[in-house]
C-alpha cells in the first residue's frame, strides 16, 4: 500500500507546477486591457510627434494632453526651470564653460570630448537636498483621484510611495546600453544619442531604508548628458520627456529617437512580440507599479565627466586613444592598452508631483575628499576585475584545503582526533558550504562569470563534501564512547537529583522463624525447545553467580576500559538504547539544514534597512570567526595542549580573514560595499585573541585562565617534582640514573635531576624542588617552560614530552608497563 504521506506530497506538486502564475488575468480581459494601453501610449506617441520645443510651459500656462502634463494635474512644474539650470550648472562644472555651447550643437570644428560612448555600469555615491529646494512649493494633488478602490469604495490615501524624506543618503545608478540599430541615432555620420534605461536606488540614511525605480531615456553622446525618467499611469514621462531637455539641439535630438523607439517598442506590444503591459513600468521587475501604493515620478538629469587617458595631453588623441580603449575593453583583440578609468557622473533629479529636489554629493559645493558624486566601473571592467578577485579567492580556498589536509593527515589516530573539537571543524566547514551556495546561486544570473564562480564554488565543495565531512565523521566516531559516558553521567545526576525510586520489594534479614536468609540462587539457563530458547525469568529464590575473580576482563584495541566498566551503570539505569544521542546522519541533516537556513536568511537580510542589515552580517561574520572557542574550550575540559598543528591555525585564521578583509577594507570590491576599517580590526582582534589564547594553552597550561572548580578533574601530566623521600614522589628511576653519588649531589645542589627516556633512550633533565621548600617561584615562566619539558606517567615514569606525545598518538599505554593513561 502506498505511503499517504507521499499521495499527499505529489498532489502539492502538481498543484504547484499545474496552476497558473499569481496574478495572470483571463485571456480575453487581459487582451482587452492591452487594446486599451495600446491606444492610450499611440495617443501619446501622437502628441509627442506634434509638438515642438515651447509647447510645454507651465509659466505660460501651456500644457500637454498627457498624464501629468496636463494643468489639473498640479504638478510642481513652476520648478523645472531652476532645476534645468541646475542641470546646466553642473554640465559646465563638469565639461567647462567653454564646452557648454556643445549642449546647442554648436562648436563643431572643436575635438570631441574624451567621453566613455557606452556608459554601460554602475555608479556609487550620496546625494543631497538641492539648494533649488527651498524654492520649490509642495504641489497640491488631488489625492482622492489616485486613492485605489477597495471593495467599501476609496481606500484614504495620504502620500506616494519612494518619496523622499530625509536631508541625505546613498545613491546607486544601473546603467544598461544596447548598440542596435534601431536604439541609436545618427546625424551627419555621427552617433549623437542612444536609448538608455537605468535603475535608481536611494538610500535613507535617517530610516536606513531604500527604495529602487527604473528610468527610460536618451543618452547624448556628444556631450555626455544623460536625460531619465519614470513613467506611470499618473505621468508619461517618457512620451514627454524631450520636453524636459536642456536645448532646443537635445529636444529634437531626443524627440526624433524616440518616435522611432518607442513606435517600434508600441508595435511589438500589438504583434504580441512583448508580453509587457508596461515596458517602462518603473518596478525594476518590470511590472506595473501597485495601485495600492502609487509612487513618487522623477525625471534625472546626468552629466559625465571628462575621462582622464595616463600619459596624453587634452587633444584630438585623447579621445581617439579613449575610443580605443573602449572598444578593445568591450570586443578584446589582445591589444595592450593603458587601464580603463572610472566613470564619473553628476545629477540632479526632480519629482514634479513629490516635489523633492536631490543631487548628487561633491564639487563644488563639497570637497572631493568628502564626496565626489557619481562613480563606478563599465560593466567589463567590472567583470575583469570580478575575475581577478574570483581567482584569487580560488587560490584563497585552495590554501585552506591544503591546511585541512596537512591536519587530517596529521591527526590519523583516534588518540589525535580525541583532542579535536567537531564544532570547530563543523564552523569551519559551514563557511565552505555556504561559499559553495553563494557562489553557485550568484552564476545563475551572471551568466558572463559562470566559469570562474563555478570553478571556485567546485573547490569549496570539495573541501566540505569530500573532506570537511569525512574528517567530521572521523571525529564524530572516535568520540561516541566520549559522549555516553557523559550522556550516563548526566542521567545518573538528574535520576540522584530526582531521588531515590521507590522499592517494589524488600529482601527480608530473615525467615519468619529466625533462621537466616538463603542467599538467591544462581541464574538457570535458558530451556532449548523446538520454539527456541525460553526467555522467562528465572525465579527470584534462584542462586545468583558470585564474581570470583576469575572472569576474563577484555580490552579494546583503543585502551578504553572506562566504556566496559560503565556498562552495568548504563544497565541498572534503565535506560533503552533508543534514547542514545542521534548518529551523525541526522547530524548530518541538520548540517545543511542550517546552512540553507542561514542562506536563505542571509538572502532575506539584503532587503532590510541598511542599519539592521549591517548589524546582521556584522553578527554573522563575528559568530563564524569565532571558529576556535570551541576548540579553547575543549582544550580546557580535556585539559590537553596539543590537539591542531600551529601551520593549521595560523593558515586557516589568515586566510579565513582575507575575504572580510577584501569587503570591509577594499573600496573596489565587487559589491561596492563601503569601507569599514572598524569593524575589520573588531574582526580581525578577535581571530586573533582566540590563537592567542590557543597558544598561551599550549605554553602555560590549557586551564591557567579558568578556576579549577569549572572543569572536570583532570591528570597532569607536567607536574612539580619533589625532592621527598618519605612521600616517594619522584619517578621511578631517579635513583639508578645518575653514574656516580657526585653527580648526584652535584644535580640536587643545582635542583636538577637527570632521568632516562625510555622511548628515545637519552637523558632527562629536569628540575626538582628540594625537600622542605615552601614551592616559592613555582609559577615563574622559567619553571613553566622547563615543566613542558618531561611528562610523567600515573605510574610515574618520566618520558620527554616530544617522545610520550608522539607514542600517546598511536597507544594510550604506557611503553614501560602498559598501564593505561588517562588522553591528553
Amino acid at each position: 500500500m502506498a505511503d499517504p504521506r507521499a499521495i499527499v506530497a505529489l498532489v502539492i506538486l502538481l498543484f504547484i507546477f499545474f496552476s497558473p502564475p499569481p496574478g495572470q488575468e483571463p485571456l480575453v480581459h487581459a487582451r482587452s486591457r492591452l487594446e486599451h494601453i495600446v491606444a492610450a501610449e499611440r495617443h501619446d506617441l501622437t502628441i509627442l510627434n506634434q509638438t515642438r520645443l515651447g509647447d510645454f510651459d507651465p509659466a505660460q500656462e501651456r500644457w500637454l494632453n498627457i498624464s501629468g502634463f496636463r494643468a489639473n494635474d498640479t504638478f510642481a512644474w513652476q520648478a523645472l526651470p531652476l532645476v534645468k539650470e541646475r542641470a546646466r550648472h553642473q554640465s559646465a562644472h563638469a565639461l567647462g564653460h567653454d564646452n557648454l555651447v556643445r549642449l546647442d550643437g554648436g562648436d563643431g570644428d572643436r575635438p570631441p570630448l574624451p567621453l566613455y560612448r557606452n556608459v554601460t555600469g554602475t555608479m556609487y555615491g550620496e546625494w543631497v537636498r538641492s539648494p533649488v529646494q527651498p524654492s520649490v512649493a509642495s504641489p497640491r494633488l488631488n489625492m482622492t483621484e489616485y486613492s485605489p478602490v477597495g471593495p467599501f469604495g476609496p481606500i484614504p490615501l495620504r502620500s506616494f510611495s519612494k518619496n523622499v524624506t530625509a536631508k541625505a543618503g546613498s545613491l546607486e545608478v544601473w546603467f544598461e546600453e544596447v548598440d542596435t540599430q534601431e536604439t541609436l541615432l545618427w546625424h551627419e555620420g555621427k552617433r549623437v544619442a542612444r536609448e538608455v534605461k537605468a535603475q535608481i536606488s536611494v538610500g535613507d540614511e535617517e530610516v536606513g531604508d531604500s527604495w529602487d525605480t527604473r528610468l527610460f531615456g536618451v543618452h547624448f553622446l556628444e556631450t555626455g548628458n544623460i536625460m531619465l525618467a519614470t513613467t506611470t499611469d499618473k505621468f508619461a514621462g517618457i512620451f514627454g520627456l524631450p520636453h524636459m531637455a536642456l536645448s532646443e539641439y537635445h529636444y529634437q535630438s531626443s524627440q526624433e529617437l524616440l518616435n522611432r523607439t518607442l513606435g517600434l517598442s508600441i508595435s511589438e506590444q500589438e504583434d504580441g512580440l512583448l508580453r509587457s503591459f508596461s515596458p517602462w513600468a518603473p518596478t525594476p521587475d518590470g511590472t506595473s507599479d501597485s495601485s495600492m501604493a502609487p509612487t513618487c515620478d522623477m525625471i534625472v538629469y546626468l552629466q559625465q565627466h571628462i575621462v582622464p587617458v595616463p600619459g596624453v595631453e587634452p587633444g584630438p588623441d585623447q579621445e581617439s586613444l579613449l575610443s580605443f580603449i573602449e572598444q578593445e575593453i568591450r570586443f578584446p583583440t589582445g591589444a595592450s592598452i593603458p587601464p580603463a578609468q572610472q566613470m564619473a557622473f553628476s545629477m540632479v533629479a526632480f519629482s514634479p508631483d513629490c516635489g523633492f529636489v536631490i543631487e548628487s554629493k561633491g564639487p563644488p559645493e563639497f570637497a572631493p575628499q568628502e564626496a565626489n558624486h557619481l562613480r563606478g566601473l563599465k560593466l567589463e571592467v567590472g567583470y575583469q576585475r570580478a575575475r581577478r578577485h574570483l581567482l584569487l579567492f580560488a587560490a584563497v580556498v585552495s590554501g585552506q584545503l591544503f591546511f585541512f589536509l596537512r591536519q587530517m593527515r596529521d591527526a590519523s589516530t583516534p588518540s589525535t582526533r580525541s583532542r579535536i573539537s567537531f564544532y570547530t571543524i563543523s564552523m569551519l566547514s559551514l563557511g565552505d558550504g555556504f561559499t559553495t551556495m553563494v557562489f553557485c546561486l550568484i552564476s545563475l544570473f551572471i551568466q558572463t562569470l559562470w566559469v570562474p564562480l563555478i570553478a571556485t564554488g567546485f573547490l569549496a565543495f570539495m573541501s566540505v563534501s569530500f573532506f570537511g565531512m569525512r574528517f567530521l565523521m572521523d571525529i564524530w566516531a572516535v568520540q561516541a564512547p566520549e559522549r555516553e559516558r557523559r550522556e550516563r553521567r548526566e542521567r545518573q545526576q538528574r535520576q540522584q537529583a530526582a531521588g531515590p525510586p521507590a522499592a517494589a520489594t524488600t529482601v527480608p534479614a530473615s525467615t519468619a522463624d529466625g533462621a537466616p536468609a538463603q542467599p538467591p540462587p544462581p541464574p538457570q539457563a535458558p530451556i532449548i525447545t523446538a520454539a527456541g530458547a525460553e526467555t522467562l525469568p528465572a525465579p527470584v529464590t534462584a542462586a545468583r553467580p558470585v564474581d570470583t575473580g576469575a572472569t576474563p576482563v577484555f580490552i579494546p584495541s583503543d585502551q578504553d576500559t572506562q566504556a566496559e566498566e560503565d556498562a552495568p551503570n548504563a544497565a541498572a539505569t534503565g535506560v533503552e538504547a533508543g534514547q542514545r544521542a542521534p548518529g551523525f546522519g541526522s547530524l548530518y541533516t541538520r548540517f545543511y539544514f542550517l546552512l540553507l537556513i542561514t542562506l536563505f536568511l542571509s538572502l532575506n537580510a539584503t532587503s532590510w534597512p541598511s542599519g539592521l542589515r549591517r548589524g546582521y552580517f556584522t553578527l554573522l561574520a563575528f559568530s563564524y570567526l569565532s571558529f576556535w572557542i570551541p576548540q579553547i574550550h575543549r582544550n580546557c575540559m580535556r585539559n590537553c595542549r596539543h590537539a591542531l598543528r600551529w601551520d593549521f591555525v595560523a593558515g586557516q585564521s589568515l586566510l579565513r580573514l582575507l575575504p572580510f578583509a577584501y569587503f570591509y577594507g577594499y573600496e573596489n570590491n565587487v559589491l561596492f560595499a563601503a569601507v569599514d576599517l572598524i569593524d575589520l580590526g573588531i574582526l580581525a582582534a578577535w581571530v586573533w585573541i582566540q590563537v592567542l589564547l590557543l597558544l598561551s594553552q599550549e605554553i602555560i597550561g590549557p586551564r591557567w585562565f579558568v578556576r579549577g572548580t569549572w572543569v572536570p578533574p583532570a591528570y597532569d601530566y607536567h607536574p612539580i617534582l619533589r625532592d621527598d623521600e618519605e612521600a616517594n614522589n619522584l619517578p621511578i628511576g631517579a635513583t639508578t640514573s645518575m653514574p656516580s653519588p657526585e653527580q648526584e649531589k652535584e644535580a640536587k645542589d643545582k635542583g636538577k635531576r637527570v632521568f632516562d627516556c625510555a622511548i628515545c633512550m637519552h637523558e632527562i633533565e629536569v628540575p626538582v624542588l628540594n625537600e622542605g621548600s615552601a614551592g616559592e617561584g613555582l609559577t615563574t615562566g622559567s619553571l613553566v617552560l622547563e615543566r613542558r619539558k618531561y611528562m610523567v606517567t600515573p605510574c610515574r615514569h618520566i618520558f620527554h614530552s616530544s617522545c610520550l606525545e608522539g607514542w600517546m598518538k598511536f597507544r594510550l599505554v604506557c611503553p614501560i608497563d602498559r598501564e593505561e593513561l588517562p588522553p591528553l
